[in-house]
């Protein structure tokens, strides 16, 4: 049988009421008028409950429509704000009484929230309120929204049947040991990160997509079938886990992209066939136990980066096949073998990942170091890779990318007028830049520095840079917008590593030298005077270059002409900002 809960001041409430209606007239006559009286005995009956520690109390609660909210303080003081603010001077144990009629205008309970572990700003912040319990919760099931309850003391939660419920926030309340998610079905963000929970059952919450569990007391997880949309999970340093093959296989989380499992006291296999074919992944699972990483159909998005770091377990096998998106692997200190090591080093050989596809500011590192010492074959595909622009750390040696050195190379460029102000960047420290004046002068170039010039007269100046080592110049161009007055660069024919092109509002921009044997990924051309012809060749130069996951700002997207090399360059991520 199914039980029924009724709330225990409900039937004194109404044999009280009963009672005055069968009452004499003489003594109904003496008390307040009875049509009043009975409301308040029943809505009394019908309120929240928040009891505080602390010496005030300033919640939020938002509604839709135009309700009635009352709060009733503990001194007996009242209120009908939404966002009340109770000051009673000292600390102390204290009921505080909430009643919105109807309850279903209720959409979020905010009692402590600062976006704490990831969380959204468009929730408003408030400090910890000292609430140690909350009675009468099931009264906002029906329509509560958002629920946030950080840093507070409580230590039970039934969210049971909370169907439009979307996000909780319990960050840091390590009070918290039960919390009830029993059909949830729109539950999208829960953080129980440091709280104190013995269980925790995601079953009833299909559409879970962020969860935050680190440091909790549970022996496991149970996901049931939830997993299709999650695409993180943080629930680290729970070395209590009882389960340790609870992410043996990840096929239900096919759009994970952040899993932070370190120090949970996995064993076996970790199986990953497939993560987020849009964001960057991170893997976090050192200080385990792991035998076998198995990432194989996972980490397919060249156009973004993907970490994968499981030092300090007891890794004896892996498998990367087809994960061209790794840009960091972290694997000290584990027990792979030479054999295992030239193999993994092959692998990541023949993937292809380089400095010219990676995505801006990434960094290519694989540390092995910890393991056995890779044989020859291994060492030969180190080398490759580090030619590519990956350091590869290993027993008794690392790799690191090298400067090539193709001697000094010359980039001419003319400016119209009496000034100008020019920036080259530059790697190496042996590399040195100089900066030609038309007018005979010459000046230093220093790496990431405008070089300003004045006094060069009216017309056009035709200046150069020289630089002693072409493969080193990484960005050229006007030290600012519009500052250089340029109207023509060229030259770049041997500055292979160039990546950034800056002529942003150099508004007598008209020739542009060709790109094709560089890695130009940033193009700032908004505002200059390039025909559509030039642009068509930028776009074909773009695609020859064979960069991924760049950039391009123009006022002029070219001709048809141009309309496949387009296509090219949107497949490999780039971005056209052509109009």
């Amino acid at each position: 049988m199914r039980k029924t809960h009724v709330r225990h001041t409900v039937i004194p409430a109404l044999f009280l009421a009963l009672s005055l209606l069968s009452a004499p007239a003489a003594l109904r006559a003496q008390t307040d008028d009875l049509a009043l009286f009975l409301p308040a005995i029943l809505a009394g009956s019908q309120a929240m409950v928040f009891v505080t520690e602390g010496a005030s109390f300033s919640p939020v609660i938002v509604v839709t429509g135009n309700p009635d909210i009352r709060w009733t303080f503990a001194d007996g003081t009242t209120s009908t704000s939404a966002t009340p603010t109770k000051n009673y001077g000292s600390a102390a144990r204290r009921e505080n009484r909430l009643v919105v009629t109807p309850f279903s205008a209720v959409t979020r309970i905010n009692i402590g929230y600062d976006a704490g572990d990831g969380g959204t700003y468009d929730i408003e912040f408030v400090p910890d309120q000292q609430v140690s319990e909350v009675r009468g919760l099931h009264l906002v099931a029906p329509s509560l929204a958002q629920w946030c309850s950080s840093y507070n003391r409580i230590p039970s939660l039934d969210f049971s049947n909370f169907r439009n419920l979307d996000t909780i926030e319990c960050y840091l309340s390590g009070h918290l040991t039960q919390v009830g998610l029993a059909n949830t079905p729109k539950l999208r963000r829960a953080c129980f990160e440091d709280c104190s929970l013995t269980s925790l059952d995601l079953s009833g919450s299909p559409n879970l997509e962020d969860l935050r569990g680190a440091v909790n007391d549970y022996p496991t997880i149970a996901f049931g079938a939830t997993g299709a949309h999650v695409w993180h999970i943080c629930v680290r340093d729970n070395p209590q886990f009882a389960n340790r093959g609870l992410f043996a296989d990840m096929t239900p989380f096919p759009l994970i992209s952040e899993l932070f499992i370190w120090n949970d006291n996995q064993a076996g296999t970790l199986r990953i066939p497939a993560t987020s074919p849009d964001n960057t992944v991170s893997i976090l699972a050192w200080d385990n136990a792991y035998a076998a990483l198995d990432l194989s159909g996972a980490l397919q998005n060249l156009g973004a980066t993907a970490s994968v770091q499981l030092p300090r377990n007891s890794l004896t096998s892996i498998n990367i096949a087809g994960c061209r998106q790794i840009t960091e692997l972290d694997l000290q200190d584990n027990q792979l073998s030479a054999a295992t090591l030239d193999t993994l080093l092959a692998t990541l050989d023949a993937l292809g990942r380089s400095q010219d596809n990676a995505p801006e500011g990434a960094t290519l590192r694989a540390d092995i170091r910890g393991n056995a010492a890779p044989g020859a074959d291994g060492y030969a595909h180190a080398e490759n890779l580090a030619a590519k622009g990956w350091t590869v750390a290993a027993t008794g040696w690392t790799l690191e990318p090298s400067l090539p050195d193709n001697g000094e190379q010359r980039i001419d460029f003319v400016t119209s007028g009496d000034a100008t102000s020019m920036r080259c960047d530059f790697r190496g420290a042996a590399t040195v830049g100089v900066w030609h004046w038309s007018d005979g002068t010459t000046s230093p170039a220093a790496t990431a520095e405008a070089a300003a010039k004045t006094g060069l007269g009216a017309g056009l100046h035709a200046h150069h840079l020289t630089i002693s080592n072409g493969a080193a110049l990484l960005r050229f161009g006007a030290g600012v917008g519009g500052a250089g007055q340029l109207t023509s660069m060229t030259g770049f024919e041997n500055c292979p590593a160039l990546s950034i092109l800056f002529a942003y509002q150099e508004g007598l921009l008209t020739a542009l030298g060709r790109t094709n044997a560089t890695r130009v990924r940033e193009y700032h051309l908004k505002g200059t005077a390039l025909s559509a012809a030039t642009m068509d060749q930028l776009f074909a130069d773009a695609v020859a270059s064979e960069v991924f996951n760049g950039v391009m700002w123009s006022d002029n997207a070219g001709t048809a002409a141009s309309d496949a090399d387009r296509a090219t360059l949107a497949l490999r991520g780039w971005t056209l900002e052509t109009q």
